[in-house]
């Protein structure tokens, strides 16, 4: 199976486009746009109307343990925080391979947008991994391997902060076909990942992530590598592909700052939500006659 990144080029496409978007996300999973930014929520909010995301999402994890970059309208800082310890929003080094929505269902978050404040001085650059062409690449291949991934007790994501009590964990499958046939991926190779769950429920599952893992490398085809500058947003189908960062060194004056933004819907779905709703709601103008 192909990779859905085959023919990209680096572009950065106009955000009031929504055609040409909307098309990047469809056919690559992202587009990266730019626009006249403010920077703070009223961004998410316009991107939100003008692809059809509805509301932001905010995890429960993340405003009870990392509340230091969390705003109370769903959007969060990541770097450029004088205090908290979160492996990524609080961290210069890199971050692993891994989906949104760590305690989650795979699939709940559909869209992640990450919006440049301001870029690193030397790296940072963003990875993305086409998780589901290369599960398909896996599938085509080693079917038996495939097919464990999609076990509803295959994987664990759990996470590991001592502050808590009780740790927050979400078992399901790595990957998931829904009703119409579309696949989900929930790809993930960064701390929350626990491999010896996998292992003791189904050790093929470790054979099964090793020859994926071995797609995230660089020459593969199945992955992407680009800087995002200040004043590009990354959107992204979280549902479809994997993403990480490399690490980086920044200018303590002047620190990378990225915002970020959640949303439960793929892009343009709240507008086919709303088009349905207005055509159930529609009276019945065809004529009536009286018998």
């Amino acid at each position: 199976m192909q990779s859905r990144f085959s023919g990209w080029s680096a572009q950065v496409l106009d955000a009031e486009d929504v055609t040409a978007v909307m098309r990047d996300v469809g056919r690559y999973g992202f587009a990266i746009v730019r626009d006249q930014w403010r920077f703070d929520a009223s961004d998410f909010n316009k991107m939100s109307a003008r692809y059809y995301l509805g509301p932001m999402y905010q995890s429960d994890f993340n405003r009870r343990l990392h509340s230091e970059g969390m705003l109370p309208s769903g959007m969060n800082q990541v770097g450029g925080l004088t205090t908290g310890a979160h492996d990524v929003f609080n961290s210069t080094s890199s971050a692993a391979l891994h989906t949104d929505g760590s305690y989650l269902p795979i699939g709940t978050i559909k869209t992640s947008i990450l919006l440049c404040k301001q870029h690193a001085l030397r790296g940072g650059e963003s990875i993305l991994f086409d998780s589901v062409s290369a599960f398909q690449t896996l599938a085509h291949h080693h079917p038996d391997l495939a097919q464990c991934l999609l076990a509803p007790k295959a994987f664990r994501r759990r996470s590991t902060d001592p502050r808590l009590d009780r740790q927050y964990e979400h078992v399901g499958p790595i990957f998931l076909a829904e009703e119409d046939g579309a696949m989900v991926g929930g790809f993930t190779l960064d701390v929350t990942a626990d491999w010896d769950y996998s292992r003791r429920m189904d050790p093929r599952v470790l054979d099964a992530a090793a020859y994926l893992t071995r797609l995230t490398k660089p020459d593969s085809g199945y992955t992407l590598s680009f800087p995002l500058r200040k004043g590009q947003a990354l959107i992204m189908r979280n549902d479809q592909l994997s993403h990480g960062r490399s690490a980086y060194v920044e200018d303590p004056g002047n620190p990378r700052i990225l915002l970020r933004g959640l949303f439960l819907s793929a892009p343009g779905a709240c507008a086919v939500q709303r088009r349905s709703a207005r055509r159930s709601k529609a009276p019945d103008s065809r004529s009536r006659s009286n018998g």
